[in-house]
């Protein structure tokens, strides 16, 4: 088997002895227009297909369950052992990755931003891209930081390139400022925002995300409310949205929810006092979206990930 990561050769001897958790947003066989999905966030049905076959012939697939009991027993992971996790709640995860990974009985762990579920909302990041790739203008300016920015708009690449620098902007600041950033872009671009404009948007309904959840297979984990970055907002706010997303879930499931992860899930966007107040709720496990794999004894709740097919990142069974 040959193994490679983010298009370059990859020691396929860690691979043979480290954890690796797979991270995908979004499974479709949809059409995209104009710039929409051009990160590649919502990999094709047939990619993701062809994706899991390999790891259920050539990996030992984990359940998240699975990790924990053998991160607690100290024994080392099974050859090439592989977690499938999903971020987010779209509804695509039922309808196009939830059958395939039926079909192959692989379990996978979906982790749902719960204020989402059942709603008409568009997550911020999706807002951004759906109203720069649907305006007529051929540029923006709107402030980013202490001045006003000019951004053409005059091609798909330029296009392109003013999603990444909003989104990139709108990572790193106060959520506030980053609703300002949202409104002006609204207004200037002249576009209404909605999931109907593209099947990739739309999220599951609660009928969706309990049938996951009783799946033997499948585990439902938490997200956050919004998707909003868990270290961007004030500690009692931070905690208020752990709250409130945890019982959405156990109020739907009707269980007890021991899975998270975080939104965004870079070393920045959480820290220990998120870990705290998590582990005090009863999550148990918690994975970032840092690059990487995981060595025997990793921290639960540092464990890395790899985000298939985003922006170019290569599956690394290959």
């Amino acid at each position: 088997m040959s193994v490679r990561m983010c298009g370059t050769a990859y020691d396929e001897k860690i691979l043979f002895k480290e954890l690796t958790i797979l991270l995908y947003h979004g499974v479709t066989n949809c059409t995209s227009h104009g710039i929409e999905n051009y990160s590649n966030k919502h990999i094709s049905h047939d990619v993701f297909r062809n994706q899991m076959a390999r790891v259920k012939h050539y990996c030992t697939v984990l359940s998240i369950d699975d990790v924990m009991e053998i991160c607690q027993s100290g024994m080392p992971y099974p050859p090439y052992s592989v977690v499938i996790s999903f971020d987010d709640g779209f509804r695509n995860n039922f309808t196009q990755a939830a059958p395939i990974l039926d079909e192959l009985s692989i379990p996978a762990v979906f982790y749902v931003a719960s204020g989402m579920i059942g709603t008409e909302r568009m997550f911020w990041v999706d807002h951004i891209e759906d109203c720069i790739n649907l305006t007529q203008v051929d540029h923006l300016e709107i402030g980013l930081g202490t001045e006003k920015k000019r951004i053409p708009l005059e091609s798909s690449e330029a296009k392109i390139q003013a999603v990444n620098l909003i989104k990139t902007f709108c990572k790193n600041v106060a959520i506030t400022q980053r609703d300002d950033v949202l409104r002006e872009l609204q207004i200037q671009s002249k576009v209404t925002p909605s999931v109907e404009h593209a099947e990739n948007y739309q999220v599951m309904n609660w009928s969706e995300v309990v049938a996951l959840n009783n799946h033997s297979l499948f585990t439902v984990g938490g997200h956050s409310l919004y998707h909003d970055i868990l270290s961007q907002l004030p500690e009692k706010q931070m905690m208020n949205d752990i709250d409130l997303s945890l019982d959405l879930l156990k109020n739907y499931l009707n269980c007890q929810i021991f899975h998270y992860s975080y939104p965004e899930g870079q070393v920045q966007h959480y820290n220990n006092s998120i870990i705290s107040f998590l582990k005090s709720r009863g999550i148990r496990c918690c994975p970032s979206a840092v690059h990487g794999t995981n060595p025997q004894g990793m921290d639960l709740f540092h464990l890395r990930r790899i985000m298939v097919g985003f922006h170019g990142v290569s599956f690394p069974f290959v």
